[in-house]
């Protein structure tokens, strides 16, 4: 660009104002941070505070070209190391953004893969929680990416196995802070950290759970500020001297800050339930109680905590629990508006448990669930779009194996399902059309898929436990 002087912006100053002024404007509107979260990725588990598990800009898999869709690189994480240490299974869902994939493995290490290639960036290790009362675990929870408040710079943050909240930062995961949750005791296993983060309006909201009943902890909800990691509220769902109560799940926000959490285990030894077994609306900047809604008696059953996490959509929130049923609440009063009976109660015999979240397009919602009985045929696991207003099942599809994972949608009216069972029907990645509930593809991944399957930038990612991560895209 020609040079011009200052004594030429002095002889016509408007003139060069004004050039300055525009060609500054379209400067500035056209650079984009390095790091800067894209349209179509999927930046947390249920793809954000909502918990709508839709990805509307993602267009790419359609119908009509589904059947087109190959896998484009597969990632198995490092092999254990150490005495005791869980290998690399994948139970925590893809976060992806900034042109990477996040996620953290069995095995206690926290990945960042190359989006294209599936090679690995970066990995940092974290640690895992050895087998005490309960078996040895690494990361269960998902990340969330999410810019910074004070400085805009994309960060990472999970909620790890040792007991604290991290952040770090998203494009070489160093630690940027670390913050408690609860740390877990080195003789029994009791905290854990399933619950995956939330973050919305400057702060982050993380649940408190046991690791496997053994023993029961105290389950609380957590907010920390989003630059700092302070924490600066925490409410239990059982008074003090008590247990139980665990969030196992994460936490929603809507659109008025208002958190909602779906909450677990009745404590032993009371009939009294205080905040246990309910979904449980809380302010969103003190963690003061608004509201609740508690299973009824008669409907708990033998496991009646919730299982799945809370999905905000239209006026209600909702949630699934173990004993098998939806409860959608209006989220004014939180009042039970409708409830569903979406599988059979859960059971030691077996794995099957409604611990998924409804995904919601704008229009319907889509759940999945356990063993239930369509049109007088008896499945193992099922998927069905559901009038959000009224519970009305719009189309029901029956799967050979149950569903513990959260469905997803895609902006081109996909939805992708994967089953975990243990029956003779390898477990899948089901993808089947919205409208018309009609399986079209079956993804064969070779493993219990426990984390969610998502659309991002026009691939499908799925992490199970026996092929670990799988990426599909079209050809």
């Amino acid at each position: 660009m020609r040079k011009v002087s200052a004594t030429a912006y002095r002889k016509k100053p408007g003139l060069a104002v004004i050039w300055f002024m525009i060609m500054g404007t379209l400067c500035l509107s056209t650079v984009v941070p390095a790091n800067a979260v894209g349209l179509q990725d999927w930046t947390g588990y249920l793809s954000g505070s909502t918990h709508t598990s839709y990805n509307p800009n993602d267009t790419t898999v359609t119908p009509s070209n589904v059947g087109q869709l190959a896998q484009k690189w597969h990632w198995r994480g490092d092999a254990a190391t150490m005495t005791g240490q869980p290998g690399p299974s994948l139970f925590s869902s893809p976060t992806v953004a900034d042109g990477a994939v996040y996620l953290g493995s069995n095995n206690g290490y926290f990945y960042r893969l190359d989006l294209a290639t599936g090679a690995v960036l970066n990995k940092v290790f974290i640690g895992y929680r050895p087998k005490l009362t309960c078996l040895a675990r690494g990361f269960i929870a998902t990340a969330t990416v999410a810019a910074d408040p004070s400085t805009g710079a994309d960060t990472v943050y999970i909620a790890a196995p040792d007991g604290y909240l991290y952040a770090l930062d998203a494009a070489n995961l160093t630690v940027k802070w670390r913050s408690v949750v609860d740390l877990p005791s080195s003789t029994v296993s009791d905290y854990f950290q399933w619950s995956s983060p939330t973050v919305a309006n400057g702060r982050i909201y993380v649940g408190s759970a046991s690791h496997c009943d053994k023993p029961l902890t105290r389950g609380a909800v957590v907010g920390y500020d989003q630059s700092s990691g302070a924490e600066f509220a925490r409410f239990y769902t059982v008074p003090a001297g008590l247990l139980g109560g665990g969030v196992w799940t994460s936490v929603a926000v809507d659109s008025d800050g208002s958190v909602y959490a779906s909450t677990g285990t009745q404590p032993k030894n009371t009939l009294n339930r205080y905040d246990s077994v309910s979904i449980v609306k809380l302010d969103g900047a003190t963690l003061t109680k608004l509201g609740s809604y508690t299973v009824p008696d008669a409907e708990l059953g033998g496991d009646g905590d919730f299982g799945g996490s809370p999905t905000i959509f239209g006026q209600f929130v909702g949630a699934c629990s173990k004993n098998g049923m939806y409860y959608a609440l209006d989220r004014a009063t939180m009042s039970l508006a409708w409830k569903v009976r979406i599988g059979a109660k859960s059971s030691s015999a077996s794995p099957a448990q409604c611990s998924a979240a409804a995904a919601y397009d704008g229009t319907y919602l889509y759940m999945v669930g356990d063993p239930t009985t369509i049109n007088g045929v008896a499945y193992r696991g099922s998927v069905r779009r559901i009038d959000p207003l009224t519970g009305a099942f719009l189309w029901e599809t029956g799967l050979p194996n149950s569903v513990l994972s959260s469905p997803t949608v895609n902006g081109a009216g996909m939805v992708a399902v994967g089953t975990y069972d243990f029956t003779a029907t390898p477990n899948a990645v089901y993808l089947v059309d919205a409208k018309t509930g009609q399986i079209i593809r079956t993804l064969n991944t070779g493993g219990n898929t426990f984390a969610q399957t998502v659309f991002a930038d026009g691939y499908l990612f799925t992490a199970n436990i026996g092929k670990n991560l799988q990426v599909y895209h079209l050809p």
